[in-house]
């Protein structure tokens, strides 16, 4: 059958190759273009002029290149100064003066992400047709879910994941394939450097590199080709990658001084012994198995005896997708995707070295239950098979052509004119995904302020989303952020969020002060005992039930640790629409586990008339003050209106309904803010401090207020 499925040998010079690389590369650039031209067209997407990021795991990695910029690290607050992502992105702004930090982050996932056109133009060269690599350079480099993660703006370790797994995958074949031994040094120091900028690649690599053992037991039986996985199997072992750089490297040498010494099968297997215990001990496999299975398991976690809730239940990136948004992520569209799929099996049959790349193909269509992000994994698989389709029935075509020299140019033209659905699909998909910025300007500038206001070691509290750009724009500490938000950490931030202003005073107070004792200690390799920070608390304060600690809070007199630095609350309007899910966290039984679902809807006016307040969400409010929630008829105790007067100042007008009623609606009209809510949850500080601006002064200070943002310092 691999007869039927050859496809012509069309390989150019080395000029005509850069050049066709280029090519993929501008192109793969160009289109990500277009979302700069239209986002910076919008003022409130920008910050000193300069368009700012869409992603804010970003500024994870750019808080810490502006550590190493400025020299300005603080003990405990958990930038990654030290991260091989934060240390490229300094580095890249020092080599080019002329450029920000902004313009940096802004640019790098672009350049970096279109890089993928390289290893894809790479694997056709290395099955001697140019054609297909240039095709599928020019199809992977901008398919849907690829582009969604390496768009202009999306800083973060996604840029580099993709090009670099498949600069692994090329490698393989190319040593397979051609025997290229420059391959055995060249694919170990890529997946040290792989791992340096994204460790968790371990768990795909080890799946890859035991497929590449099983092809070698079949398809490729030489002494050379198992010497070659040992070495690419060592480069995976769990150890930091300035290390592994250099035990590679020195393992390569050795092997290459000491040819004959591998030569006897026998060595060769004592080498895998040895090699494969390295792993075993540095922890390799406990990434393979024990994170993988962490990172999925969504059941309420039990710490000491006391129920978190579980956030994967919240994160959308692990949500299961349907099977038409795996489809659309992978090809874009169904009908590419299932030519995508048969191009890619044939060629696994016509190339058996192709099926190295199964586990990444599995991890992208298994993001039905895994999640959306994991589908770029399967993309530049399915842009090879896409572009081997096209090129099969080109060959095919092609025969139907006496002329030999115009069948000789249709292999060529046919196939970039059979991709064009595919490149036509997925550039209308760049043109329709207009994502705006993780922050707006109103918002930047009110921690631009805050920067100047409250010192390095001080704390700001409020929900993970907002952690990582505080730390970047503020330059503060924060309790949770998007990489430290389990549910033990979750639970005192959403009570603070939840609860009233005293308990939510006292809460801060002993979070910051535990949390910060303990991030010091970790950075500075120290000791330092713990439970967790509720049954520490408990212990501390001599409370034998979790309940009874927490009722406590409500106590003004509640004796709290010494005071070591400043704590400000931050109430964003943007947090109005995850409030539900912020509640949650709090809202579980400690002790049982059970979660008590709070009653809070977060929408927006979509029209106001004689009739009443319509609602984005499909309720409506008549002017009798009753809900209309489908076919039922809730009243309600109260609408309260906040708005600006003619002056300036901020004030809330109440509209009193039904006193019997436990429901009430708070609009915040500045913004078309709606909050639907039981009257328990009014007194919650973000409700309260947010949307009435009414707080306990002798709790807080009022330190910045504007539409977008309220920012209070507490004061004990």
């Amino acid at each position: 059958m691999r007869g039927y499925l050859n496809i012509s040998e069309i390989k150019f010079s080395n000029k005509t190759a850069f050049l066709l690389v280029l090519i993929a590369y501008v192109f793969a650039l160009g289109v990500r273009y277009y979302y700069f031209s239209w986002a910076s067209g919008i003022k409130e997407f920008l910050w000193h002029g300069i368009l700012m990021i869409n992603n804010v795991d970003g500024y994870y990695y750019a808080a810490g290149a502006k550590e190493l910029l400025n020299n300005s690290h603080v003990i405990g607050n958990l930038n990654p100064y030290h991260s091989l992502p934060s240390m490229l992105t300094a580095a890249i702004v020092k080599i080019f003066p002329f450029l920000t930090l902004d313009e940096v982050i802004l640019w790098l996932p672009a350049v970096f992400g279109s890089l993928v056109v390289v290893p894809l133009f790479l694997i056709g060269r290395t099955f001697k047709n140019d054609i297909l690599g240039f095709s599928a350079a020019l199809i992977g480099g901008i398919v849907w879910s690829y582009y969604n993660r390496t768009m202009v703006g999306y800083y973060d370790t996604d840029m580099l994941i993709i090009p670099l797994l498949v600069f692994v995958f090329w490698g393989l074949v190319e040593f397979f394939v051609n025997d290229n031994k420059k391959m055995m040094l060249m694919v170990p120091l890529i997946i040290v450097f792989y791992e340096g900028w994204y460790p968790q690649c371990r768990t795909v690599l080890l799946a890859v590199v035991f497929f590449a053992f099983v092809y070698a037991r079949f398809f490729d039986r030489k002494n050379s080709s198992f010497l070659f996985l040992i070495v690419v199997m060592f480069s995976l072992a769990n150890i930091p990658y300035y290390v592994n750089f250099i035990l590679v490297t020195a393992l390569y040498f050795v092997i290459t001084k000491k040819k004959e010494l591998f030569d006897n099968t026998k060595n060769l297997w004592l080498l895998f012994a040895v090699v494969f215990i390295v792993l075993a001990f540095s922890g390799t496999f406990n990434m393979l198995i024990n994170r993988f299975l962490a990172y999925f398991n969504r059941s309420n976690i039990d710490i000491n005896k006391l129920h978190f809730y579980s956030v994967m239940k919240t994160i959308r990136e692990a949500s299961h997708i349907s099977y038409t948004v795996v489809a659309h992520r992978i090809s874009g569209s169904w009908p590419l995707f299932i030519l995508s799929a048969i191009g890619y099996l044939l060629m696994i049959i016509r190339y058996p070295v192709m099926a190295i790349s199964l586990p990444s193909v599995m991890i992208g269509l298994m993001a039905h239950k895994l999640g959306l992000r994991f589908t770029i994994y399967a993309v530049p698989f399915f842009a090879l098979g896409l572009a081997y389709l096209s090129l099969l029935t080109a060959e095919f075509v092609s025969k139907a052509f006496i002329n030999d020299q115009v069948s000789k140019i249709s292999k060529i033209a046919l196939p970039l004119i059979l991709i064009t659905p595919s490149l036509y699909a997925n550039i209308k998909h760049v043109i329709n995904y207009k994502t705006p910025t993780t922050f707006l300007t109103q918002e930047v500038e009110s921690l631009d302020k805050l920067s100047h206001i409250a010192k390095p070691e001080d704390y700001v509290v409020t929900w993970w989303d907002y952690g990582y750009p505080i730390r970047y724009y503020a330059g503060t500490k924060t309790l949770a952020d998007g990489g430290k938000h389990s549910g033990e950490v979750n639970f005192p931030v959403s009570f603070v969020l939840t609860h009233n202003q005293t308990a939510a005073a006292n809460i801060a107070r002993l979070d910051v002060e535990y949390t910060d004792k303990i991030e010091v200690a970790k950075e500075l390799n120290k000791t330092f005992e713990t439970k967790g920070f509720i049954p520490d608390m408990m212990e501390k304060y001599g409370f034998k039930d979790p309940n009874d600690f927490l009722n406590a809070l409500d106590n003004p007199d509640f004796k709290l640790p010494h005071k070591t630095r400043d704590i400000y609350f931050y109430f964003p309007y943007r947090m109005a629409d995850i409030y539900p899910t912020v509640a949650i966290f709090s809202s579980i039984d400690l002790k049982t586990g059970k979660v008590h679902q709070p009653f809070i809807v977060a929408t927006r006016v979509a029209a106001a008339g004689k009739e009443g307040l319509k609602f984005a969400n499909g309720l409506w409010m008549d002017m009798k003050g009753n809900m209309h929630w489908g076919n039922k008829l809730v009243p309600l105790n109260a609408l309260y209106v906040g708005l600006y007067d003619r002056s300036g100042k901020y004030r809330v007008i109440k509209q009193p309904f039904n006193p019997k009623s436990n429901i009430v609606i708070v609009w915040y009209k500045p913004l078309n803010k709606i909050l639907i809510l039981s009257k328990d949850k009014l007194n919650a500080t973000y409700v309260q401090m947010f949307f009435f601006e009414n707080y306990d002064p002798t709790l807080f200070e009022a330190v910045i207020s504007n539409p977008f943002v309220k920012i209070y310092k507490l004061k004990k």
